[in-house]
């Protein structure tokens, strides 16, 4: 099978969902079923990376929506993954491996700081705690942000190892507890599953749903480099989880998941609609593979110094039936309740603009919905 980058870019929004939302909490419950984990990212200027991810596909979807999911009803858990990712609970014995090899990297500090250790897990016990309420252990002898104090060090390693799950957050601080308060008992028993690395590479394309062995190293981190990824997917390949396909334009394998199939040998009709991608968006995790399907590089401006941004800090694609369109730079103003557009770039040169825009303040809408903004400020707008 093989298809042009035109045919291919509307048949890959399809089937991320970016041409038939799903609704309200149960759909924001299905997405994350369907794409088995989602990236995180802690900056907030229009919504964080995984609410917005959850945003383009979900309507009427609210960041309390995915609260819930990971810390009341405890149907989801963090951990690295596609780096630090919220994954579905029944996935978590597939990472047991990953947690043992960690336990051993950190013995020799939990061997260093063994009465430490010992009462935070008598706190824990107690309560969830963060960092902050254990700061009085004092510093750790590091010079990296991630463990000024040994009670973050501490309290990070026993997360990585296992021994702990995060409880809840108050903005981005972690509160721990022990893993047993949140994974289900049955999960907990539940032994790793053979060939633990090739079920992260499903996981991989439950959320991709297109991928390629090469060119990606950050979303095979977990699986390993482009040889050993190769064959894993071949395997899947074998097993009919996945299945091999052709791009124009891209030299080197592709695979599509399984559940795809049909749309891909037929392209399903859909209605106008725009969407803004999350920047961290499944879709965009192997970013050569993007450039070649939509014609258009896309990169998160805010790793770029201010002078050097042409875009935008947050600058997001703007998908428009299935085509890469613009960017937009959206900032909301919390205080105000005012969304404020503060770039916009038009792409495409034979964009049809009555259409476009008709449902771009459709989608602009929703965002502001999303937000909880009251009022546009649209100065950077065409």
């Amino acid at each position: 099978m093989k298809l042009s980058p035109d045919q291919a870019r509307k048949v890959l929004c399809s089937v991320h969902g970016f041409d038939s939302l799903q609704d309200g909490m149960e759909g924001a419950r299905q997405i994350l079923e369907k794409h088995s984990c989602i990236q995180v990212d802690p900056i907030n200027v229009t919504g964080r990376n995984h609410d917005l991810t959850l945003f383009s596909r979900v309507d009427g979807y609210k960041p309390e929506y995915l609260r819930s999911l990971l810390y009341e009803h405890h149907e989801l858990f963090e951990y690295y993954c596609k780096m630090f990712s919220i994954i579905t609970m029944g996935d978590y014995p597939i990472f047991k491996n990953e947690m043992k090899k960690q336990e051993e990297k950190f013995a020799p500090l939990f061997d260093k700081y063994s009465e430490e250790l010992e009462y935070i897990m008598k706190v824990l016990e107690e309560k969830p705690v963060s960092s902050l309420e254990l700061k009085d252990m004092g510093p750790s002898g590091s010079k990296t942000w991630r463990t000024k104090n040994i009670s973050n060090s501490l309290l990070r390693s026993l997360w990585l190892a296992g021994k702990t799950a995060i409880a809840y957050r108050q903005g981005e601080r972690k509160y721990y507890t022990p893993r047993e308060k949140v994974i289900p008992k049955g999960i907990l028993k539940k032994p790793v599953p053979n060939e633990s690395k090739k079920k992260i590479a499903e996981m991989i394309v439950n959320s991709s749903r297109l991928v390629s062995p090469s060119k990606a190293s950050a979303q095979w981190d977990r699986v390993g480099r482009v040889k050993e990824v190769t064959q894993v997917l071949e395997q899947l390949r074998e097993e009919e989880k996945v299945f091999p396909l052709e791009i124009e334009g891209w030299g080197g394998k592709l695979y599509g998941h399984i559940d795809d199939k049909q749309k891909w040998e037929e392209p399903p009709e859909y209605s106008p609609y725009v969407r803004f991608l999350a920047p961290l968006d499944p879709v965009l995790w192997n970013r050569e593979l993007f450039y070649t399907i939509f014609g258009h590089e896309y990169v998160w401006e805010i790793y770029k110094k201010e002078k050097e941004r042409k875009y935008g800090y947050y600058c997001l694609p703007v998908i428009f039936n299935g085509d890469y369109v613009a960017l937009i730079d959206p900032y909301y103003r919390k205080d105000e309740c005012i969304l404020e557009i503060r770039n916009f770039h038009i792409i495409r040169e034979d964009l049809d603009m009555d259409s476009f825009k008709e449902y771009f303040r459709l989608e602009l809408k929703r965002l502001m919905k999303f937000l909880g903004a009251n009022k546009l400020d649209e100065r950077g707008l065409f």
